[in-house]
């Protein structure tokens, strides 16, 4: 495992000609950008600096991954970081996400233990591409979820800080390109083979993983033929614990029941603030990943090349788990005033016992299949040595299908002792005259037979996009102006996404021991925490693993009126459609110019991208009148919903962004360069906020409130204006030190408001409080970049092995946010969500002869995961500080055959947040440490 500011540095096992082959790769893609196939070009446009020769000297292993990342770097015509596999699939990290930790500048979020998806410079509106191309998961969004993407597939993934004009427009963060192998990448025949086992053990399970390249070339009567072949596949396990205190509310004394608790508690006339309650969770899931890649290249002269490519990626995702709360939500919990209470200076709660507090033992199933197909050809021609014309077309096409199915057992907590504070919140339940921490309430079946219900929910997606391009490339020749770039390109997506609304079943009938089972917790949960009771009962987690089997096993025990319905399964209606049109036509042109004369050598390239864009979105009004359902006693009528009506709605919007950048390299000496960017930039709104739905109902029996919740297919791009400086100095060839700085002020942040709309039934017209996504005003990210990579080659013998790379990334950050206000009801400018204002990554590496061996330590500071968080006076929920440790070892037996160990998350580290303030503590996770072993051949 090998990580670098600019690039993962891996072990090789490759030989020298791979080596020139990575080398002539990372010069094809000098310009900045990679061909849209990700081919390497007959020609090559370099902006980097003139007359330097390529070295004659052949370097393998880490160094030459450290120099292929560098030489990206360093030769790009805009800031690039680089994540570079060396090996044949080596890629060390389970998926892409947290292969780009590593990068400068890039925070990753995770989900149950794995990254899952990433910010760049504060911004998580980062476009994806795979070989220079779109790319995406069919789930609402817009790019692809990086979990899904097996590494082992990948040769390198290159990361766009700033843009220039022939950079597909997309993401006001960056853009991630993921580069995948080609045939005529190698001289010849190719076949590299791995295959491992990863063990996890908080779960205490071991998955495999493998993959197998075979790549060959040959010389036929009509030109030059090649064919590639790479599958990979990988299957992993997680389980994470979770310790959670519920939402913490403010006694308000002017109300009866809150002014009898606080003077219970002996603390009338002081701010008090009450945990509603605590809760275990516990997540048992497996991940598969699935990835083929199968690519064929023709050359039938020198001049002309054809790519064609299939690239699939098969992800799936499902857990089953056990979650235990004692909770009332915003409902009054009641102290037990006979045991003491505990709380800091400010009010907030430390410890106390509560009586008769609803309990809900939940066991749940969620998964997801996600398929996306991606089929391509890309032709380039090289009519002379100054000009090439290409043109390239894609057709992907993604579909997701996920469920999610509760069955929830209640209880309740006779007395309820829990403490909160710089520690794992405690949860201990005792029966009445019960001292023994609940064996006899929490672990009795009968306690938990009725009063419960079942929750079920379905999705499916497709989603599919056709494009096409055409792009030409003329150099010049003796003069400032150096080459000439422009291209056309045209898209037509779909995205149709059915979501089921939850549909829910009241167990009528008591159900039987069969159905049930105890969890164990106390010994077990957290790594050995006492601190919660011996176990708890729920349903029987074997069985809600199948989703058929769990509606079958509950129909028996469901009233009569809801037996069909169950066993039928959740369906679709109408307005759980949601179905988006996108096309968008794009122009650009781009002008690459220099001087080797001026006083200080420099090139750059200045250029615009103008893009039309075209989005239709359909769906419904759902409409729900009022009627009379009969009288009361008295004669008075008794009204109630009448029957559901479905009314078409269908929203047109177009726009067109001219998006301009200017990028300038200036070489202060052969080894300090420094580069100056300024470029505006667009990120558009997911399919899922331009959803048109929306659910009217004029009268509901239980809510007088006439509320809804919507899209908003009138939503506009965030558009961005960038700056960025780097000031870059390459003292050898696998040695930097560089720092960076950016400024991005973005317009149109998009956040849910509550805003009036009016609606009419029958002659009557009504105001509802409809929350829908809405352009916000203007944010500003700022901060800066340091970083650098080195090998102590100065040191004598074996000692020359060791090396290190570091960096650090500070961002400041201010948004707004529509419903956070000061005293004077004025807006408040919030940081980012998901934004840590610090983070930093520290690499120790050792490579020499057949030893290879690497510690990495990644940290963020804390960041804001959501900016009003429930039940938390509208205070933030903060992720606190967080560090983790991974480290590898590999020994190369011989050129063909090497042996890998290595380890993530060896510190075990855990996860914390809070509501607003450290003193109120939300939850407390631990995730699994993994070890793996992987051996590999190349031949």
């Amino acid at each position: 495992m090998g990580w670098s500011s600019t690039a993962f540095a891996q072990q090789s096992d490759t030989t020298d000609d791979q080596s020139q082959n990575d080398q002539q790769q990372s010069q094809a893609t000098g310009s900045g950008t990679t061909a849209p196939s990700g081919d390497q070009d007959a020609t090559a446009q370099t902006d980097g600096v003139a007359g330097q020769p390529a070295s004659d000297i052949v370097v393998t292993g880490v160094r030459a991954s450290l120099q292929s990342a560098q030489n990206i770097k360093r030769n790009a015509g805009q800031i690039v970081d680089s994540v570079v596999a060396e090996d044949i699939g080596k890629l060390p990290d389970r998926n892409v996400a947290e292969a780009l930790q590593r990068i400068t500048g890039v925070q990753i979020q995770r989900s149950y233990g794995e990254g899952s998806s990433i910010a760049i410079r504060g911004l998580s509106q980062v476009r994806t591409e795979i070989n220079g191309r779109d790319v995406f998961t069919a789930n609402g969004g817009r790019t692809l979820s990086l979990e899904d993407v097996p590494s082992e597939l990948l040769a390198g993934i290159d990361v766009y800080k700033n843009p220039s004009a022939e950079l597909i427009e997309g993401g006001i963060g960056g853009l991630v390109n993921l580069r995948t192998r080609k045939p005529f990448d190698f001289d010849g025949f190719k076949l590299s083979a791995s295959g491992g086992i990863n063990y996890y053990d908080l779960y205490g399970k071991s998955k495999p993983q493998a993959n197998i390249l075979v790549s060959d070339r040959w010389d036929t009567g009509i030109g030059e033929i090649g064919v590639l072949v790479d599958l990979a596949y990988q299957k992993t396990a997680f389980r994470q614990d979770q310790i959670s205190s519920q939402p913490f509310y403010l006694l308000d004394e002017s109300d009866e029941t809150d002014a009898a608790i606080a003077a219970g508690l002996g603390r009338t006339g002081q701010d008090t603030y009450l945990a509603h309650g605590v809760g275990i969770g516990q997540y048992l899931g497996d991940r598969r990943r699935l990835g083929a890649d199968v690519a064929v290249q023709w050359r039938p002269t020198d001049t002309l090349q054809f790519t064609g490519e299939y690239i699939r990626s098969d992800y799936k995702f499902r857990y089953g788990d056990y979650s235990y709360f004692a909770y009332t939500g915003d409902a009054t919990i009641t102290p037990d005033y006979t045991q003491p209470f505990s709380f800091d200076d400010d009010g907030n709660f430390r410890s106390g016992t509560f009586v008769n507090v609803p309990v809900n033992a939940n066991t749940s199933l969620e998964t997801r299949n996600s398929v996306t197909n991606d089929y391509s050809l890309h032709g380039v021609w090289n009519p002379s040595s100054d000009l090439e014309v290409s043109g390239d077309f894609q057709y992907i096409r993604g579909t997701t299908d996920s469920e999610r199915s509760i069955v929830i057992l209640s209880s309740t907590a006779e007395r309820l002792y829990t403490s909160v504070g710089d520690g794992v919140p405690t949860m201990l339940i005792y029966g009445d005259g019960d001292a023994s921490n609940g064996d006899g309430s929490t672990t009795n079946f009968d306690n938990y037979r009725t009063g419960g219900g079942y929750l079920d929910h379905i999705e499916h997606s497709v989603g599919t996009e056709y494009a096409g391009r055409f792009d030409a490339k003329y150099q010049l020749h003796g003069g400032f102006l150096r080459a000439l770039e422009g291209g056309l390109r045209y898209t037509d997506r779909s995205a149709v996404t059915d979501s089921s609304t939850y549909a829910y079943y009241g167990i009528a009938t008591a159900l039987p021991d069969s159905l049930l089972e105890v969890r164990p917790f106390r010994g077990d949960l957290y790594r050995g925490f006492d601190g919660v009771p011996t176990g708890a009962v729920f349903f029987n987690r074997n069985i809600v693993l199948d989703y058929d089997a769990t509606r079958e096993a509950l129909a028996p025990y469901v009233s009569e009126s809801q037996q069909e319905a169950l066993l039928d399964g959740v369906s679709y209606v109408p307005s759980d459609r949601n179905t988006q049109g996108e096309k968008t036509y794009t122009a650009y042109g781009l002008v690459r110019f220099g001087s080797d004369d001026f006083a200080v050598p420099f090139e750059g390239n200045i250029g615009v991208r103008v893009v039309r864009t075209e989005v239709s979105t359909a769906g419904y009004q759902v409409r729900t009148p009022q009627v009379q359902v009969g009288t009361d006693d008295d004669g008075n009528p008794i009204y109630g919903n009448g029957d559901v009506e479905y009314q078409p709605i269908s929203v047109d919007s177009n726009y067109t962004k001219a998006l301009p950048s200017l990028n300038l390299t200036f070489h202060l000496t052969p080894e300090l360069q420094l580069r100056l960017a300024a470029s505006e930039a667009l990120s558009r709104p997911s399919f899922t906020q331009l959803n048109p739905n929306i659910n009217i109902v004029e009268y509901n029996p239980t809510n007088s409130q006439r509320t809804a919740s919507s899209g908003n297919p009138d939503l506009r791009p965030l558009t961005a204006k960038q700056l960025d400086a780097s000031l870059e100095y390459y003292f050898a060839d696998t040695g930097m030190i560089y720092g960076a700085a950016f400024y991005k002020k973005v317009d149109g942040f998009i956040a849910n408001v509550v805003t009036q709309e009016t609606y009419t039934f029958g002659d009557s017209s009504y105001t509802y409080d409809v929350t829908r996504p809405v352009n916000g005003d203007n944010g500003k990210i700022k901060g800066f970049e340091i970083g650098g990579n080195t090998f102590f080659d100065f040191l004598p013998g074996w000692l020359s092995g060791f090396g290190a790379q570091a960096n650090f990334t500070y961002v400041d950050s201010k948004a707004p946010s529509p419903q956070a206000t000061d005293n004077e009801g004025n807006q408040l400018l919030v940081p980012l969500e998901l934004l840590s204002k610090y983070s930093y990554n520290l690499v120790g590496i050792y490579d020499k002869g057949a030893v290879s061996a690497r510690v990495a330590y990644n940290w963020r500071s804390k960041y804001v995961v959501t900016t009003q968080g429930n039940g938390s006076g509208n205070l933030p929920i903060f992720n606190a500080p967080r560090g983790q440790l991974d480290a590898s070892f590999t020994y190369t037996v011989n050129p063909h055959f090497a042996l890998t160990v290595d380890g993530t998350n060896l510190t075990d580290t855990e996860n914390r947040t809070y509501y607003g303030i450290e003193s109120r503590p939300q939850s407390s996770v631990l995730n699994d440490r993994r070890v793996s072993i992987t051996a590999r051949i190349t031949y």
